[in-house]
């Protein structure tokens, strides 16, 4: 039986959730896999919840990654990241987070408190030791836009699992999806990303 794989793209609206998404599910088209995703939004205008998946293989016959199943959960945001593991990651699965939160209205409000990032991490080491936390909104900066830390992400996604698609892919999905202006910032973050994926696995 062929392997499906399962990647889940967490976080919230504003982030680019599902442009990542498609940036991935493009390439992994591109590198002859079948694929099918899902966006699940929830208030995505408000700064609410966004959830991708993204399911690629050469037999795929649903979107949606099942509970327990996803071999890699990316989180553009923190909090996002831990609820989405805690549903969906496989228990030997990879989650890799960028570590700059964004505070729900009712933290702002000084009604709930946001949990620390090395509580975040802990929680997520009970679920996988594949956990990887870095600050991709201030590396994303570094290639012109705090915006591509999606791209960063992904970049370092690429460099640290075995994800069967090649860089190159990646690069042609952003020049097909954004202005080339765009497109060069998101291509240099992956590869920044990329770079610190390198780093994180000597």
């Amino acid at each position: 039986m062929s392997k499906v794989w399962n990647v889940i793209i967490a976080g919230v609206g504003g982030q680019g959730v599902v442009t990542i998404a498609r940036i991935l599910a493009e390439s992994a088209l591109a590198s002859g896999y079948r694929v099918k995703t899902t966006d699940i939004v929830g208030g995505a205008q408000r700064g609410g919840a966004v959830l991708s998946h993204v399911r690629f293989g050469d037999n795929v016959y649903s979107s949606i990654v099942p509970n327990g199943f996803a071999d890699i959960v990316v989180g553009i945001e923190p909090l996002e990241a831990l609820r989405s593991s805690i549903q969906y990651l496989r228990e030997d699965g990879m989650v890799i987070f960028n570590e700059k939160p964004v505070y729900p209205l009712t933290v702002q409000l000084k009604q709930q408190r946001y949990p620390q990032l090395a509580d975040i991490r802990s929680a997520l080491l009970t679920i996988t030791k594949n956990v990887f936390m870095l600050n991709a909104s201030e590396l994303a900066s570094l290639a012109g836009s705090r915006l591509a830390a999606g791209s960063v992400l992904l970049g370092f996604m690429k460099a640290v699992s075995d994800i069967p698609i090649p860089k190159h892919h990646f690069h042609a999905a952003m020049e097909g999806m954004f202005t080339e202006k765009v497109a060069k910032i998101n291509i240099q973050a992956f590869e920044v990303g990329f770079s610190k994926g390198l780093e994180a696995i000597r």
